[in-house]
């Protein structure tokens, strides 16, 4: 077997761990209310001096007599998977950026969405659209589980494309498309991380869905990344939104585990805190952070389970805990009140506002190859990400397009209360060769 071929049965892998727990939202739940936090949000002051000083733009208003710079946005919702705060929280940041930002070099912003239900046949009718419309330079992809590999075959050469987070292999393989968020290439490795590294956990059980792709290539992954890191675990499968977890968790060691492990989709969240508390495990749980989702909250008696969740961003359901945290949620109150603040909504948020920080120094209307050679010396920040970001430093994995592997993990203590994040870079840990 070639490195070649091991890089890519490991992208496969990691990136199928990625929609663990995507395919678990329902419509409902995409338009569930913001959770509720008793922290005083700062004033939109705040965040439009930390945003322009970020995005190098001037603060105020776009000139709404200039042309506006026009970007695509492609995103899928009305099916299932389904995303719709992604296109709401890209909407929200326009018009913040408009009225705050000054927009891009003071024209103003305007989004042009294509939206993907189901198809591929879709996606690919979103890319020649994108592609024949002139007024379009940059095109801002959401996350897609179908149809990539059309955008970007149609795109390449004419349109610069821009990835958010990956949601499969061809994400991450593409070529002159970067990803600044990690997805599951940064998450099974951070939990494993965080628990050897942080928790110093000698003995590890770890619980995951196994009639779930995405669930079972996720313990695949975490299971790699704790060998690497010499940390026994034991693991046992058992069914999505099963009411027997108290069983698998007895198999898996949890009453005696340092640490327990649950990989699973947002249906097997409330099972596992009931059998959590019924066994009386001890270890603290770490679970995906759609655990977090207000479904979850509503069926646990009013309250999340006590557990430390995993995400992407930093943690938008704590701003009290965290300043970038609680600009985002400013804006978002201010321009998108009552919409979803989790999911995907932080980073189709914040890739609005990286697209203003690139366009402000590049220009309205940029080449691909600018666009490219931008994201390739693109260090950081990452608003509501990481501080240092490498886009391309894990090309001879076979992972050309991603720019981090960095993830946060936030202790949840209850009655809405949070402990500040923990910032966890994976590297290359659990990534398969």
């Amino acid at each position: 077997m070639t490195d070649r071929t091991r890089a890519r049965r490991g992208a496969v892998a990691l990136g199928a761990g990625l929609l663990l727990g995507l395919t678990g939202c329902s419509a409902q739940e995409a338009v569930q209310k913001p959770v509720p936090s008793t922290a005083k949000l700062p004033g939109l002051d705040v965040a439009q001096r930390t945003l322009s000083d970020y995005v190098g733009g001037t603060p105020g208003a776009a000139d709404k007599a200039k042309p506006p710079v026009y970007i695509g946005f492609v995103t899928q919702q009305g099916g299932i998977p389904s995303f719709p705060e992604a296109q709401a929280a890209a909407q929200a940041a326009v018009a913040f950026a408009n009225d705050k930002l000054g927009g891009v070099q003071g024209r103003p912003l305007e989004l042009v969405p294509c939206v993907v239900v189901s198809a591929q046949e879709e996606a690919l009718n979103c890319a020649q659209r994108m592609a024949g419309d002139e007024r379009i330079n940059v095109v801002q992809l959401s996350l897609l589980t179908v149809g990539t590999a059309s955008v970007y075959e149609t795109l390449a050469g004419r349109k610069a494309v821009v990835g958010q987070t990956p949601a499969s292999p061809t994400d991450v393989a593409a070529r002159d498309v970067y990803q600044p968020w990690p997805g599951s290439y940064g998450i099974q490795g951070g939990i494993a991380k965080y628990v050897a590294e942080v928790l110093k956990a000698k003995n590890v059980a770890v619980v995951y869905d196994g009639d779930d792709p995405g669930s079972a290539f996720g313990a695949k992954s975490v299971a790699a990344a704790f060998g690497q890191l010499g940390v026994t675990f034991k693991q046992v499968a058992t069914q999505t939104g099963s009411a027997d977890v108290a069983s698998a968790l007895v198999s898996a060691g949890a009453l005696t585990a340092d640490a327990v492990v649950r990989i699973s989709n947002t249906p097997s969240c409330v099972p596992t805190a009931r059998a959590v508390q019924q066994l009386g495990v001890k270890a603290p749980v770490i679970a995906l952070d759609f655990c977090t989702d207000d479904s979850v909250r509503q069926a646990n008696g009013g309250d999340l389970p006590k557990w430390t969740y995993v995400g992407q961003s930093r943690n938008v359901l704590s701003p009290e805990t965290d300043e970038q945290a609680a600009i985002y949620r400013s804006a978002m109150e201010a321009y998108a009140p009552g919409a979803k603040v989790g999911g995907l909504a932080p980073y189709a948020w914040d890739s609005i506002i990286l697209d203003v920080k690139m366009l402000n120094q590049l220009g309205a209307t940029p080449t691909p190859e600018q666009v490219s050679g931008w994201w390739k010396g693109f260090g950081g920040p990452l608003f509501l990400g990481p501080e240092k970001v490498g886009c391309g430093f894990l090309a001879d994995k076979g992972l050309p397009s991603l720019c981090s592997t960095t993830v946060f993990l936030s202790p949840y203590l209850g009655d809405g209360k949070w402990e500040r994040s923990v910032e966890v870079n994976a590297e290359s840990i659990g990534l398969a060769r």
